[in-house]
């Protein structure tokens, strides 16, 4: 009999989640035909997953959470260097299949929010996600973090019209565009008109399409909106 992982899931096409991994799980983990493991946690994946990983070409990446410390910015329970890098691998096709291994579930609140889902269904997802392990604290971390500060893709609709300067460099894909500085954005800057961000972490050709998809059509509804208005 084939055993998942506890609390699996899937995040979206070729993207899986759990909380964590037993050798019990690996015929199950085999069908999926995984490329990537993306560990974030305090504890680096067991050495019999480290084994598993191998004996099959799996890419183990983990994202270590540093001790807890007091500090001024004690709420943020994953560290933005971990939620930046975690989310180059979940916007890069060349890591799928991806399975994430998240032991606080609050990763994937993260993502969703970057695919514009309001906070009531996030933290119902994460809810059903955690079980018995929800806690507060986890909840007002996903209401609380600010993907403005980060290197991400920001598009706008591509119009067909326009005569784009020479100053620009423009990516385009599926009647999106993204605009950025030719030497890349950093991503500091959280009301960044021009959608700067770093284009080594996110290239433009293996954006997922699942992506594109939902930025496209926040993007319609965005401007239907503004145009009613």
């Amino acid at each position: 009999m084939l055993a998942p992982p506890e609390l699996f899931g899937i995040v979206e096409e070729n993207i899986y989640r759990c909380t964590e991994i037993d050798p019990l799980n690996f015929p199950f983990l085999q069908t999926l035909s995984l490329n990537t493991i993306l560990s974030i946690g305090k504890e680096k994946p067991s050495p019999a997953v480290e084994l598993f990983a191998r004996e099959h070409n799996i890419k183990i990446t983990h994202m270590q959470l540093p001790a807890w410390k007091i500090s001024e910015e004690e709420w943020k329970l994953l560290p933005d260097a971990v939620v930046q890098r975690s989310l180059s691998y979940v916007l890069n096709t060349r890591y799928y299949p991806l399975l994430i291994i998240d032991l606080s579930c609050t990763f994937i609140g993260v993502l969703r929010k970057l695919q514009h889902w309001n906070l009531s269904s996030i933290i119902n997802e994460y809810r059903e996600m955690s079980f018995d392990r929800s806690q507060y604290l986890y909840e007002l971390y996903i209401e609380l973090v600010d993907l403005r500060k980060f290197s991400i893709p920001r598009y706008r609709l591509l119009d067909a019209t326009e005569n784009v300067g020479e100053t620009i460099q423009v990516v385009k894909r599926d009647g999106l565009v993204i605009e950025t500085s030719a030497r890349g954005g950093t991503g500091e800057e959280p009301d960044d008109a021009g959608g700067q961000y770093d284009m080594s972490l996110f290239p433009a050709e293996s954006l997922p399409e699942w992506y594109l998809e939902q930025e496209r059509m926040w993007l319609e509804d965005k401007s239907h909106y503004i145009d009613i208005k």
